[in-house]
């Protein structure tokens, strides 16, 4: 037996490892993979678009059932069982979704990309919810959940610079490419985590829905962060949806898209260890509440940006994205917290169903953020191209700074900590 907290670096990579492959799938899915079925397969942006909307909205749905069915699953590896059934199931809904064949239509992209994202969530969800038990000291699953965004943010620096490594920009050969890495590193991953990663013996049965949803649903300090992260998900979902075109339209500067993103991206990965750091100081709500503060104090200065003002918005990038690793890797912490504490109040093992709530709240704010960002531009007549781009640099700038100080009064004045020192056994 290992004791709490005092798992070793190794077996904490090793948990980490299976994050850099999942979060190969991001960009290329967004960025690449609507322009291949569009224009190279002739199906229609708008037609695309819809199309990959639909199975995004699915997640609402698979996402807590998976966090359910994660929980009952029997045996002494549930959680690393359920992970390899999602592989084979995500490789090969890949091949078919990034090779299709000539003449495909949009039902071909609608259940191949539904089966992908369905076998992504049976990984995901459970893989999370191991980070809540392989070490159940809270400073254990800030280590876990570091370790896990860490090599996230590792795995979305790597598909944003494909096309400087590969010398390339089309579609087809990266996504080829992404197959390829996915499929040659998930399975090496997934046996790091597997040898390396303990998976405890269930603590106590799932408590029975009639007992326990009431548990869950007089939660206060479940609620306090689940609306604190989907108001800070928003905030970071706005600028993430209009960043090509706030950069190319406004600011002038399309070709520093590429180290823009490695400028915000790799000052996460750079700040992620001294978030870790100060958690174990001055804890988890607190750091979480100043990184979220940190973004909005530099988000404040975007409208006040002009065409040209490409080293002023890379400083912006820069700052703002000192808080990335922050909100990747706190909030999953505080969530194990937060299921560890359930358990001992009587919800039984259910760590599953808990991050299914997360993973719902993350897809729900983005998707949210993409009909606000570009309703608003909508409404105010605006067009990529046009001279005039206020609207857009309000939309960009400001509006997520009023998310993010929402989210941060939640988290410092209805968060309540969750580290047992700290006064953590408070429902």
């Amino acid at each position: 037996m290992i004791p709490a907290g005092h798992l070793p670096l190794w077996r904490v990579l090793a948990y980490g490892a299976p994050g850099l492959p999942l979060a190969l799938m991001g960009i290329p899915l967004y960025v690449y993979l609507p322009p291949f079925y569009a224009n190279e397969l002739g199906l229609g942006l708008a037609a695309v678009g819809l199309a990959l909307m639909l199975t995004r909205l699915w997640d609402v749905i698979t996402d807590p059932l998976v966090g359910i069915l994660a929980d009952h699953v029997p045996g002494r590896h549930r959680r690393k069982a359920l992970m390899a059934t999602g592989i084979p199931m995500l490789l090969i809904s890949l091949w078919f979704l990034l090779h299709p064949a000539e003449g495909v239509g949009l039902w071909y992209l609608y259940l191949w990309g539904l089966a992908a994202f369905l076998g992504w969530t049976l990984i995901q969800i459970p893989y999370t919810s191991l980070g809540a038990e392989a070490d159940p000291s809270p400073h254990g699953h800030t280590r876990l959940a570091s370790s896990r965004e860490g090599m996230a943010l590792v795995g979305i620096v790597l598909a944003a610079a494909l096309p400087i490594l590969l010398g390339t920009e089309h579609p087809a050969d990266l996504l080829t490419a992404v197959f390829w890495l996915m499929a040659t590193l998930l399975p090496l991953g997934f046996l790091l985590l597997a040898r390396g990663t303990p998976e405890p013996s269930r603590y106590q049965a799932v408590a029975d829905w009639r007992h326990g949803w009431p548990l869950l649903a007089h939660n206060r300090r479940l609620r306090a962060l689940l609306g604190g992260y989907f108001l800070n998900n928003l905030a970071n979902g706005i600028p993430a949806a209009l960043f090509l075109m706030f950069v190319a339209d406004h600011l002038g500067a399309e070709d520093w898209l590429g180290w823009l993103l490695l400028i915000y991206f790799g000052a996460g990965i750079a700040a992620l260890p001294a978030w870790t750091w100060l958690a174990r100081r001055i804890n988890k709500r607190r750091s979480w509440g100043f990184s979220i503060l940190l973004a909005a104090t530099s988000f404040a200065f975007v409208p006040l940006l002009g065409t040209g003002d490409v080293a002023w918005f890379a400083l912006i990038c820069l700052v703002s994205g000192l808080s990335l690793g922050a909100d990747m890797a706190l909030p999953a912490s505080i969530q194990a917290d937060i299921a560890g504490i359930d358990r001992d109040q009587g919800g039984g093992d259910r760590a599953g169903l808990f991050f299914g709530l997360l993973g719902l709240v993350t897809k729900l704010a983005l998707a949210v953020a993409v009909g606000v960002g570009y309703g608003l531009l909508s409404l105010a007549g605006f067009e990529s191209g046009d001279s005039d781009t206020t609207a857009l640099a309000l939309t960009y700038g400001a509006l997520p700074l009023i998310f993010k100080l929402a989210a941060a009064w939640l988290v410092f004045h209805l968060l309540t900590d969750t580290e047992p020192q700290l006064g953590g056994l408070r429902p």
